[in-house]
């Protein structure tokens, strides 16, 4: 009897330790958690220090496990995205007063930065590893980088703007020059986004319930105070870890799609929570967005796998259902579900839409353009490329956008691989929600960019498959 404990322990003790495999990557990023914590236990000291060492931190760590431990990379740095906005809300609390720009900000491109080294070792390689399409978007944005310059004295705000437009070019360029790896970077995805929805799901609950200090402390005192709800239980709308309900719902909207490919006995539990806090984030084009995606997954997988999707849905809704019904949440989500029947009267939809047509002549004859950082944030794709990139720069980047969607789209659908099917529902998600603001940069944009060039590496990965089979069959057809 004690010889099969010990045993069972010993089984267990093997397997938690695998959870941390490599051992050196996992220290070094374990490391950085527990400095983060430490300096946010300390207080107003540990917060000003944070606000220098985490970026750098980001940094130093994603440099470390970019060249080590690639698919650890890309794990890290979606983590960072997803964790950095709630991270600065807690220091900003400790420090006693709002950070506006915080240097703490920059540890997602911090992080993904570092990706520019595949750029330099694959730029000149372009046509044989047939990138052209990111390349090409890439010199759009820096051309509005250069503008950006020419336009503002403001340095660091051009340089900042800059970073969320190029970063998920950069993450994207580096997953689709490493096409090869596109099965390891599909579970990876997969673990991140369950683990994500769980963590942000569960977060977002919490926050709409409590409304802790350093939300209520961020809400009142940031610009998104007239869009995020009431500083108080019950009266926020959810933007959980990260720092608005727009890009909040973006995310989760993604990840709500990834967990039907996801096999685990957190799914049931990540599901529930995950999607009773994306209702109450209210985001109507987030729920939209993701109606869309569900329906393009359904379009394109096998019969037997859409019998699959339907029971995920029936066991979602009996989730869901129950808890979305009852108060404190029911009134909140049934008034805004309600008013997806009359959206012309939402106060939002009609200021963005006499932004939109009192802009839109300037925009258009602006060929140069004002450059990255030198307009001002508007709440709609078009006008931001324009003002921001010119015709010069939209034009290749627009192009190339385009170009790739098509492509994928017109790709042969691989029903074996439910994730190549995921991954174009993201996509066409994405794209929709360029009709509600400038979803194509920071956060929200790592759901276009980076999907699109996993979409292009699935193709490149069944191809190269293919061409290896059809290889091994004529080497043993000639043996015989």
């Amino acid at each position: 009897m004690n010889q099969s404990k010990t045993i069972e322990l010993n089984i267990q003790q093997k397997r938690s330790f695998k959870l941390f495999q490599p051992a050196d990557a996992w220290g070094i990023i374990l490391l950085f958690v527990f400095v983060t914590a430490l300096l946010l236990g300390i207080g107003s000291l540990g917060s000003k220090i944070l606000n220098v060492l985490y970026p750098l931190g980001a940094l130093v760590v994603g440099w470390r496990l970019y060249f080590r431990h690639p698919v650890l990379y890309t794990g890290f740095v979606w983590w960072v995205f997803f964790l950095t906005p709630f991270i600065r809300r807690v220091s900003d609390l400790h420090a006693g007063a709002l950070t506006e720009p915080s240097p703490m900000l920059l540890a997602p491109y911090a992080a993904v930065i570092v990706c520019a080294h595949t750029l330099y070792c694959n730029l000149f390689k372009t046509r044989e590893n047939g990138s052209a399409p990111f390349v090409l978007a890439i010199a759009g944005v820096v051309y509005g980088y250069l503008i950006g310059l020419i336009n503002s004295s403001n340095f660091p705000s051009v340089t900042v703007a800059f970073l969320e437009w190029i970063s998920p070019l950069l993450f994207a360029y580096h997953l689709y020059i490493h096409w090869d790896r596109y099965p390891e970077y599909c579970r990876n995805l997969q673990k991140v986004f369950l683990w994500g929805v769980l963590v942000m799901g569960a977060y977002g609950v919490y926050q709409y319930l409590v409304a802790p200090d350093w939300d209520r402390f961020w809400l009142i005192n940031s610009p998104i105070k007239t869009s995020a709800g009431q500083p108080v239980p019950f009266g926020i709308r959810v933007w959980s870890t990260l720092n608005a309900p727009g890009p909040f719902a973006c995310f989760m909207a993604t990840g709500l799609l990834i967990l039907f490919s996801c096999q685990s006995v957190l799914v049931a539990p990540a599901a529930g929570i995950g999607a009773l806090a994306f209702l109450l984030s209210m985001v109507r084009t987030g729920w939209l967005g993701w109606i869309l995606g569900m329906i393009s997954i359904s379009t394109s997988i096998k019969p037997k796998q859409q019998l699959k999707l339907v029971v995920s849905m029936v066991v979602l809704s009996i989730l869901i259902i129950p808890l979305a019904t009852m108060e404190p949440f029911a009134s909140t989500i049934s008034s805004r579900v309600e008013s997806l029947a009359d959206i012309n009267s939402d106060g939002s939809f009609q200021a963005r839409q006499f932004l939109y047509n009192a802009l839109i002549d300037d925009a258009i004859t602006t060929y140069i353009g004002k450059g990255i950082g030198a307009s001002g944030g508007y709440d709609s794709a078009i006008l931001v490329m324009l003002f921001d990139l010119g015709w010069v720069g939209a034009i290749p980047y627009v192009g190339s956008l385009v170009l790739l969607i098509v492509t994928i789209f017109k790709s042969p659908k691989q029903t074996k691989d439910i994730f190549s099917s995921i991954i174009r529902a993201v996509i066409l998600q994405s794209v929709f929600y360029l009709f509600a603001g400038a979803t194509m940069k920071g956060g929200p944009g790592m759901l276009l960019w980076p999907f699109l060039a996993m979409g292009l590496a699935g193709r490149n990965h069944y191809y190269y498959e293919a061409q290896l089979t059809l290889k091994l069959l004529g080497s043993s057809s000639e043996s015989v």
